[in-house]
């Protein structure tokens, strides 16, 4: 990982922004080759891509109004931020609903993504319905570009925000096989394996509901 971009993300987001700039104005392969290296041996990185999204953004803010669901989104982020942070992730952004951040291993990510849900348990037991907060998480792992701590880019961004946003349900995690390989973590057996078939792409991934029980066994 590029860890000087960490400590001055808007310079290294001028020189991402420059490379790209002059990597879209080349023509000839050779010159665009060497672009692309330079641009993967300064910002590439490989871990984990963790992208949650709350669950029910859409219908709760149409019936109850999107005060009220900015109001849940605050709350949402004052929990998740210092929960990735305590297992060592790297908080990129957060965009409306979605939060995106980077982990340098699977394990990491998961036990973020377990932790911050059963954060959100406790603290939905002092309020009513409309006031509960559930995410659904979509975890990938491989190489990225890494913009100091505030973006990323690749493969694995996309697969795990159609996981986290598309596809899992509240308060469960979607793993990907490729990430699950890069993991120490011991799935439980009824953990269900799946297939999914995305603008045609193939994901693989395991469904991992949060629950207490299951957050206990991949300890």
């Amino acid at each position: 990982m590029a860890d000087d971009l960490h400590l001055n993300p808007l310079t290294g987001n001028q020189e991402f922004n420059r490379l790209i700039a002059e990597f879209s104005e080349l023509r000839d392969a050779e010159s665009s080759e060497s672009v692309r290296q330079r641009i993967w041996e300064r910002f590439g990185a490989e871990g984990a891509v963790f992208i949650s999204d709350m669950a029910s953004f859409s219908s709760t803010s149409r019936k109850i109004g999107v005060c009220h669901f900015l109001k849940l989104i605050h709350r949402a982020r004052q929990i998740i931020a210092p929960l990735i942070a305590s297992n060592n992730g790297l908080l990129l952004k957060c965009d409306a609903d979605n939060c995106y951040a980077f982990f340098e291993s699977t394990d990491d990510a998961v036990r973020a993504s377990f932790d911050i849900n059963a954060e959100l348990f406790r603290h939905n037991d002092e309020f009513g319905l409309t006031e509960q907060i559930y995410l659904s998480v979509g975890i990938d792992y491989g190489r990225v570009l890494l913009i100091g701590d505030m973006e990323f880019f690749g493969d694995p961004v996309n697969t795990a925000s159609k996981l986290g946003e598309d596809l899992a349900i509240k308060a469960e995690t979607l793993v990907t096989k490729r990430a699950m390989e890069h993991s120490t973590l011991k799935i439980p057996e009824m953990a269900e394996r799946m297939v999914a078939r995305i603008s045609d792409i193939e994901i693989k991934y395991v469904r991992l509901p949060m629950t207490e029980i299951e957050r206990t066994e991949l300890e």
